[in-house]
């Protein structure tokens, strides 16, 4: 019961919750997309500011702005999901980098074949073995790092296409590292 109470309190008035919205929503969403939001993604981080703001409801009455405080919402949200981008691209790419872990069965010890030096020849050589196409596709994905829409423009194919040629060349780039890990060892 007392829990019921205690949510009762912090929960907004719906139609108070509802006025706000509709007051902010649209400037709200401009504000999103001046951060360089990618405009499919802008409805979406203003529903997660919104939704924030529901349940710090209870710090509303304090707030002498409330456009200001959902800017600052949907500000951070940004932050953070840029927090996680840069958190995700701090390895080439999760794909290659599973491939060149996986090639190696145990923690080498130094001067193997897994030396970076060696590792690194061997998967030239890997991409060595690849068609021409594959290697541009590659080496746009993860040099470059282009979208497959992106790579699908420069090299006259559907997207789909694209992420299909980088499936294959992925197993066959790992195919030939374990085989080369193999020998090697």
């Amino acid at each position: 019961m007392l829990a019921t109470l205690l949510l009762c309190e912090a929960m907004p008035d719906l139609k108070e919750f509802t006025r706000v919205i509709s007051d902010h929503h649209s400037s709200l969403r401009y504000f999103i997309q001046g951060l360089g939001v990618n405009a499919s993604w802008v409805d979406d981080v203003a529903q997660d500011a919104f939704l924030v703001a529901y349940r710090r409801w209870e710090e509303f009455d304090e707030v002498e702005n409330p456009g200001a405080w959902l800017r600052s919402i949907a500000r951070n949200l940004v932050l953070n999901e840029t927090a996680k981008l840069h958190r995700r691209q701090r390895l080439l790419d999760e794909n290659l980098t599973t491939l060149l872990l996986d090639a190696e069965d145990e923690s080498p010890a130094a001067g193997e074949l897994s030396d970076f030096t060696h590792r690194q020849d061997a998967l030239r050589q890997c991409l060595g073995r690849l068609t021409q196409k594959a290697r541009g596709v590659i080496e746009a994905r993860y040099f470059n790092d282009q979208n497959s829409s992106e790579i699908g423009e420069e090299f006259s194919m559907k997207p789909v296409a694209v992420r299909k040629m980088l499936f294959h060349a992925r197993q066959t780039l790992a195919d030939c590292l374990r085989t080369r890990v193999a020998d090697a060892g």
